[in-house]
């Protein structure tokens, strides 16, 4: 079935629903819907609980604190405030403003964080840029670039805040850290493995192998280093 074909579903204030599949999916204030939504956009402002999975064909935005018992699908992803994936996360673009929690793996073409991520599996992006407001957690990360910046946004760190334990850090940690082009800094790590690696101030890596450049900040411990031959 076309999801174009498919009848719009709206809830503002207070609602509860089932399930089902739709064409646009908007939910404002106070919602929980009890089953998968399978839909062409999905939209929610407020908080919301879904019971089951979304998959969204085309735009998937979200501004508030969602949970989703399942799994998430969408083209392109935009995320503001706190929101929690039960199962795994996959798109093409996503930008996350706030605090992302998912239980499995995270898997997307581009992705732009601002403030906190915390994922259970795999992250995996050909391109990845972190502004590093609070903690990311990963046990493997893999992609082709990855840039880390220093954030500043203090909106983001009240709600960071507001969310995470009191001893929070501005900090990424990760068993292991793959890719072609891989710009750190503040990263803790057992393993980096690029092409091209760049280890900056804060971070404390176990072992790096790179193919053709590694750059190592005076304030970052790199305690093992090898080249590797491609």
């Amino acid at each position: 079935m076309n999801t174009m074909n498919r009848p719009d579903f709206a809830i503002s204030g207070i609602g509860n629903t089932g399930g089902g599949e739709f064409h646009r999916v908007e939910l404002e204030g106070v919602s929980k819907v009890d089953g998968s939504l399978d839909c062409h956009s999905f939209s929610m402002n407020g908080m919301a609980t879904v019971k089951g999975s979304v998959r969204a064909e085309e735009r998937f935005k979200a501004s508030g604190t969602l949970t989703v018992d399942g799994s998430v699908q969408a083209a392109v992803m935009q995320l503001e405030g706190h929101i929690k994936v039960r199962g795994g996360l996959r798109c093409d673009h996503y930008q996350i403003n706030g605090y992302m929690k998912v239980y499995g793996d995270c898997m997307a073409f581009q992705c732009q964080v601002k403030g906190a991520m915390n994922v259970g599996g795999v992250l995996s992006a050909d391109r990845l840029e972190i502004d590093l407001d609070g903690p990311v957690r990963a046990e493997i990360i893999r992609c082709r670039e990855l840039r880390m910046k220093h954030g500043g946004s203090s909106s983001i760190k009240r709600l960071l805040h507001s969310i995470l334990p009191a001893n929070w850090q501005a900090h990424m940690r990760a068993d292991r850290i793959e890719g072609d082009d891989l710009e750190l800094k503040e990263t803790t790590a057992a393993l980096v493995r690029g092409r091209r690696v760049s280890i900056g101030a804060g971070s404390v890596i176990d072992r790096v192998e790179y193919e053709t450049e590694l750059i190592v900040h005076p304030d970052a411990v790199v305690r093992n280093r090898a080249k590797v031959q491609v």
